[in-house]
């Protein structure tokens, strides 16, 4: 029993040392560490724009270029038109050595990650922030929300309406309505899209809204769409495919819209019909 107790305590022991070493080590490390503020654009591609990221080249003059740019041995400085082939090991070293935050800070990300793989984390961020195309709302932090629950959280009182599957359905859409859901019977849910196109008119669109990480059933149905407006001077139509949206990590850009002429748009004279196959 006494020699069990003995190993326990060296063991013990042990661990402690550890850890303390371990504490003096990052001690240290963080000791040996400076913070330097640096104008951006240095870091950046001379030719793209793009932050730098390891192979790096630069010409007689000193212009660096990052692998994407120089694509082949003959490539020339995009500046000065110099050749370009030198490897530049210096400023891979500092880059290497580098830390930089998440620029999702505002939004909740506590990451400080190496500064060349912060397009990498930015890119699969959790708290980046995700766009919604209901024209008046702001930028989100998704948090792991897809587009779908983000509306009916935040956008609770945006009106819906619902389709049958093959036949032209009326939806009812307001003068100032920005957007408006479709319930395909227990298909899909689309999201009717109306915004401002200009002084003069607006753009008529519909997106498919889908779960994220995709839910088997929704990628095994792919939808087409038919908007069709009654206005005063006559039908306007659009068909296409539908466009499916988890997260928008970019302005919302329609695939297409249907113009409708302030002119000819009337909420009482114009109705707006929605068909999907």
């Amino acid at each position: 029993m006494a020699k069990k107790a003995g190993a326990e305590r060296d063991a013990a022991a042990e661990s402690c040392a550890q850890k303390k070493a371990r504490i003096e080590y990052e001690a240290k490390a963080a000791a040996s560490k400076i913070t330097v503020n640096l104008d951006h654009k240095l870091l950046e591609c001379s030719a793209c724009c793009s932050p730098l990221a390891p192979p790096l080249f630069q010409c007689t003059n000193g212009h660096i270029a990052c692998s994407e740019c120089r694509t082949n041995a003959e490539y020339s400085c995009s500046l000065c038109a110099e050749p370009a082939n030198t490897r530049c090991d210096i400023m891979e070293r500092v880059l290497g050595g580098m830390t930089a935050p998440c620029s999702f800070r505002e939004f909740g990300c506590s990451a400080t990650i190496p500064f060349t793989k912060k397009l990498t984390h930015e890119e699969s961020c959790l708290h980046a922030p995700c766009h919604c195309p209901i024209p008046y709302c702001r930028l989100y932090a998704n948090r792991g929300q897809c587009l779908r629950e983000h509306i009916e959280t935040k956008h609770c009182l945006v009106p819906y309406g619902d389709a049958t599957f093959g036949s032209l359905s009326p939806v009812r859409v307001c003068d100032s309505e920005p957007a408006r859901l479709v319930f395909l019977d227990a298909r899909a849910v689309f999201l009717l899209v109306v915004e401002r196109s200009g002084p003069s008119g607006r753009a008529v669109s519909v997106v498919q809204l889908v779960s994220e990480p995709v839910k088997e059933e929704e990628e095994e149905k792919d939808f087409k769409y038919k908007i069709q407006v009654h206005t005063r001077a006559g039908v306007l139509s659009l068909s296409g495919e539908t466009q499916s949206v988890g997260r928008l990590m970019r302005p919302y850009q329609a695939a297409a819209s249907l113009f409708v002429s302030d002119f000819v748009w009337s909420p009482q004279d114009s109705p707006v019909y929605l068909e999907f196959k």
